[in-house]
């Protein structure tokens, strides 16, 4: 028989998901909201360049590679000054200062090839540190620009979360817990699968442990996402949240752990995001306000800025919004 990991996952209580069932903090998440481990790393790390630059913000890029553009010039501009700004023909004679801004406006000429032609190098010892600074500028560049497009060919989900999720009627007599995505993009993503695991904390024998449990969704998966989705948690009698209120659920220590995943057909490859709900991320007696209207005779609208929108919900009123993608 195969093994079956989805099945899997909906008959089993995890004493582990990659975080183990030790840590026990009382009011410490797993997961950040946006995704990332609420982990900090100590001690001797594997540094690698590439991989960091990839992982650093568009700003931070844009800085450090200007930061080194600057640093690297200034080094060359040191070196010329250092020999004698004689050996620059075409400099005129001034203080230090003026010395060292013609050397660096120089040596930015050299890395970038431009090369204008008003400042030129005489001597070995000045052509020497030309052709180097020339030679570092273009690998350099090369490797800027491989970045650049490694960065921006990298796949992205670009789905975005509900910033509350529900803890609402669900029927006459039932409850459940839903959550609500988007895709900001109008590429398609299909084959999208939802995973949502809650964890809380237990004391067992005295001692205090995590626990997993898979949580029952309404539907895990939508073959096409062209609208919003929102994904619930029927609370039956088999979910561990069964009748239990959001303060219930802070005092588990409870958190809602989701994963998506899709296929992106403009990258032609698998994304998947994902990030966490605890009980101050949650509302009751809300539902979520429509993100989308459709007329006979104009297209549907989608409206992305309604994805955090909610509404009252009176007790009486068992109506769910949005469940199914249509």
């Amino acid at each position: 028989m195969p093994f079956n990991i989805k099945t899997t996952l909906q008959n089993t209580t995890f004493s582990d998901l990659g975080f183990g069932a030790k840590i026990t903090k009382a009011g410490e998440r797993l997961i950040n909201k946006d995704g990332s481990f609420n982990i900090i790393r100590k001690g001797k790390k594997s540094w690698t360049p590439y991989q960091f630059l990839l992982s650093l913000s568009s700003a931070k890029f844009a800085a450090i590679s200007l930061a080194f553009f600057v640093a690297i010039n200034s080094v060359f501009a040191s070196l010329f000054v250092f020999i004698g700004i004689e050996q620059l023909n075409g400099i005129p004679k001034g203080n230090f200062i003026n010395d060292f801004l013609y050397a660096f406006f120089f040596s930015v000429q050299t890395f970038t090839t431009v090369g204008y032609g008003g400042i030129n190098p005489i001597g070995i010892s000045a052509n020497f540190i030309a052709s180097l600074c020339a030679t570092v500028g273009l690998v350099a560049f090369a490797l800027i620009t491989g970045l650049f497009f490694a960065r921006f060919s990298r796949p992205r989900s670009h789905i975005n979360f509900s910033a509350k999720a529900l803890l609402t009627p669900y029927s006459e007599s039932t409850k459940s817990f839903q959550f609500r995505v988007v895709n900001t993009r109008s590429h398609k993503i299909i084959d999208l699968e939802a995973t949502v695991i809650f964890t809380w904390l237990e004391t067992v024998n005295g001692k205090m442990q995590r626990n997993y449990r898979n949580l029952n969704l309404e539907r895990e998966k939508v073959f096409l996402f062209p609208l919003n989705w929102t994904v619930v948690h029927p609370i039956t009698e088999e979910s561990p949240i069964y009748q239990k209120t959001l303060k219930d659920i802070a005092a588990m220590h409870g958190e809602f752990l989701v994963m998506l995943k899709g296929f992106d057909e403009s990258y032609n490859q698998l994304v998947h995001t994902n990030t966490s709900y605890i009980a101050k991320d949650m509302e009751t007696e809300k539902k979520f306000h429509p993100m989308y209207t459709s007329f006979e005779d104009k297209p549907t609208v989608l409206q992305l800025d309604c994805i955090d929108k909610l509404l009252p919900i009176a007790p009486t009123d068992t109506s769910i919004d949005d469940i199914v993608v249509e």
